[in-house]
């Protein structure tokens, strides 16, 4: 893309920010409401209301920066067996993408406890629907959480999501995964089927860190083929989703 396109992306993204923001903000305060609402209903009635809300999100994303939004392939979510998601990592916006495509299927990620405070809607679900939250300055007690998290999804054949990056890769350059978050899943998780996401494009929406966010930019969320376990190690099979991931993030 040359300079002047970019520019032009970018003047229109200053007109667009402030009413995403409202709507974006808008969204998750009354979602919270309704989340809090069906509470009263039972687990699943929570669910569908974040479904609804990752839906919210997704459109506010297109109509209101421009943005396109393409999902490849189809994820394999069996429900007789527990399931390990396993995906690059790009923005905030990455966790609501993935839950809608698999929107089938109740979602635990594996996230930081930070983000567990103070945030209308995201943090009453990732309190209240699956995902556990940890405290990275605590290592010893971070895998403990991991393992008991990953277990309860085992037994109760149940999805799990990972970002082994560790935190987002703000210029689009995928990081080095890191194996011991990994490893601890995979331990309490033996008989889970792995299934690899690429992300793609949705950290130019964080580009210029909100002041703007950018018009016109191209997101896609592929599911690759998804594979067995098979005994192998912990790092001969971090290593092969880690390769399979990278390159199809650079195709």
């Amino acid at each position: 893309m040359n300079v002047e396109m970019r520019l032009h992306r970018k003047l229109i993204g200053w007109v667009l920010t402030p009413p995403y923001f409202v709507v974006f903000i808008s969204i998750l305060c009354v979602f919270h409401v309704f989340l809090l609402l069906a509470g009263l209903f039972g687990r699943s009635q929570q669910k569908l209301v974040l479904d609804i809300m990752n839906l919210c999100i997704i459109w506010n994303i297109r109509l209101l920066t421009g943005a396109s939004y393409r999902v490849l392939g189809t994820p394999t979510l069996p429900e007789d067996r527990a399931v390990l998601i396993v995906s690059n990592h790009q923005s905030m916006y990455d966790i609501p993408m993935i839950m809608w495509a698999c929107r089938q299927r109740e979602i635990g990620f594996v996230a930081k406890q930070e983000l567990g405070r103070w945030i209308p809607s995201i943090s009453l679900s990732l309190r209240r629907l699956g995902s556990v939250l940890i405290d990275r300055k605590d290592p010893k007690r971070s895998i403990a959480a991991i393992r008991s998290f990953g277990a309860r999804k085992e037994r109760e054949c149940q999805v799990a999501a990972l970002f082994p990056e560790g935190t987002r890769a703000r210029d689009g350059k995928m990081k080095k995964f890191k194996s011991t978050g990994f490893r601890a899943l995979t331990i309490a998780m033996p008989g889970a089927i792995i299934q690899p996401i690429v992300i793609r494009g949705n950290w130019e929406l964080l580009r210029y860190n909100f002041l703007p966010v950018p018009f016109g930019t191209c997101i896609e969320l592929e599911f690759l083929e998804p594979f067995e376990q098979g005994g192998a190690s912990t790092e001969a099979l971090l290593e092969q989703i880690e390769d399979r991931i990278r390159g199809a993030v650079r195709a």
